[in-house]
Formats: C-alpha cells, structure tokens, sequence
C-alpha cells in the first residue's frame, strides 16, 4: 500500500499537477484551446516527432521492436474496439470517435512524463520512441479514422497523405539512416518546435479537464474507457513476451498501454468532426480515472 501511495505521489500526481496550470489559467483567462491544438498538431508535434527520429541513439533492433509492438497493439485495439462499436450499435460519426478514444493512448503529455518519473531517462528514451510510432499512427491511421466519419476511403487517404505527422516521420528516419548532419540553422529552430509540443498538449489537457463535461453516452463512454485504460494493458502484458520484449523496455510499453485517450484524438475529432463533444468526455473522464489505475499498473510492472 505504501509502494503505491509512493507511486501515485511521486509518478502520477506530477502530471496531474502540471496540466492544472493549464486548468487554472483556463478558469481565469477562457484561452481557446482549437488555437493551441492546431499549433501542435501543424508545428509543434511534426518538428517533436522529426527530431527524436532523426537523433535517436536507439538501435535499429529496439527500434524495430517498440514499432513493430506499436503495430500489434493498435491492431489488437482496433479489432477489439471496432467489435465494441457494432456491438453498441454506434453511428458514423460516433464510431469514429469510439475507435480514435480506444486504440491512440495519451503517450506524450502524459505518457513521457510518468516514463521519466517511473523509470529515469533509460525509460524516458523508450517511451519517446514509443511516442514517435504512437505519433506517426496518429498522422496515419488515426487521421484516416477520424477523417472517415465524413469522407469515403479515398478522401479520407488523402487527407491522412497531407498531414505534416506522416512526413515529419519519413524525414526522421531518413536523416537518422543516412546519418546525414542537421545544419544548426535548422536543426536548433526544429529541436526547440519540437520542445514545445509536451507543454503544449499539456495546456490543452488542462483546458479540455477544467471545461464542463457530461455522462451522455454512458455505455460507449464506459466502454471506451475499459477498453483503454485495461484491455490495452492486459494485450500489451500478452503480446511482449511473444515479441521477445523483456525488462525495463518491456515494463515502458506496458505502462504507457494503460494511458488514458491521447489530446490529440480531441484535436483529429475537432478537425475533421468525429464527435468532437464524446471524444472530450472520453479523455477528460478517463484521464481523471486513470489517476488510480495507472497506479496499479505501474505498482504491478515495477514488481515483476
């Protein structure tokens, strides 16, 4: 109980912490947070997701398994998440938002703190790669899925093609392979872009938790949130060990499995009217739930 409490205070609260700056100034100042959700989604997230590519010190083999673990596990998750929506009989609009809140996890402006907090930097280092795979789904699949709920399959293909996330991901990995050496005047602008992407999705977790949220939907909201925050970590727990994951790396992917529906899914849903008003719900309510079941989980990886 105490190793816990230690964990919640020390790992989780922090966070919390952090995105109530956002909170407080939204109650004083009303800041819009459409403004600073197209900030990141346009500048900040591609120039994060760019520069931790390009400047990994990660081998090609970890790399390939963080990704290829990425790959499972979304599969897994939308398998799982699509059953889920013909299950409750949802909408276009609706399913799209089920789908986008269950499969992309907040493994950024929460997932990288709590690694740091969690594990120290070797942790930290995991799960930005995690992120960055995370990231590049999210200019992928993730734009496909929320661009689907008013485009056909061609459309939607092409909206994900314009998206500065897919390209940022591409040039990343291009200039780490090639080892090809930044010139400083673009690489320093990129790197401090980048650097304010955490911050900013920060705030707009901030803003969207203090804003009024309702219970509508409350069997898909429930469900949503059961699927991400418990069966996202159950699959990871099963499919490490089938990937030969092991150790610290393995404990990394698990916790950032169990993080609640990413920001970014309010700014996809936002954009291209997924639902945008359940998707909010959606992480506002399992973020706030997600204060004692990460606990757990980050108490029960730690001491395996």
């Amino acid at each position: 109980m105490i190793d816990i409490f230690h964990i919640f205070l020390n790992v989780v609260l922090p966070v919390f912490l952090m995105a109530g700056t956002g909170a407080v100034l939204q109650k004083f100042r009303q800041i819009p947070a459409y403004s600073i959700s197209q900030i990141t989604l346009y500048i900040f997230a591609p120039a994060l997701v760019f520069n931790s590519l390009a400047n990994t010190t990660l081998s090609l083999e970890q790399l390939g398994k963080i990704a290829l673990f990425v790959l499972v596990l979304a599969s897994a998750m939308y398998i799982i998440s699509y059953g889920a929506a013909r299950f409750l009989k949802l909408d276009r609009e609706q399913s799209s938002g089920f789908l986008l809140t269950s499969i992309f996890m907040n493994s950024g402006n929460y997932g990288l703190p709590v690694a740091l907090f969690a594990f120290g930097n070797e942790g930290l280092e995991f799960a930005i790669v995690f992120f960055v795979c995370q990231a590049a789904l999210g200019g992928t699949l993730a734009v496909f899925i929320a661009s689907s709920s008013h485009l056909d399959a061609k459309g939607a293909l092409v909206t994900t093609l314009k998206m500065p996330l897919l390209h940022a991901t591409i040039l990343g990995l291009i200039v780490n392979i090639g080892d090809i050496h930044m010139p400083q005047m673009i690489g320093e602008p990129v790197r401090i872009l980048g650097e304010a992407a955490v911050p900013s999705m920060l705030m707009v977790l901030g803003i969207q938790v203090s804003n009024r949220f309702s219970l509508d939907d409350r069997p898909a909201l429930i469900a949503t949130i059961f699927i991400r925050l418990v069966l996202s970590a159950i699959v990871a727990f099963l499919i490490t060990p089938v990937l030969g994951i092991e150790g610290i790396l393995r404990q990394v992917l698990i916790v950032v499995s169990a993080m609640p529906a990413a920001v970014f899914t309010i700014i996809l849903s936002s954009e291209f009217q997924a639902r945008p008003s359940f998707v909010t719900n959606t992480v506002v309510v399992g973020t706030l739930i997600s204060l004692p079941t990460l606990t757990v989980v980050i108490s029960m990886v730690t001491s395996m």
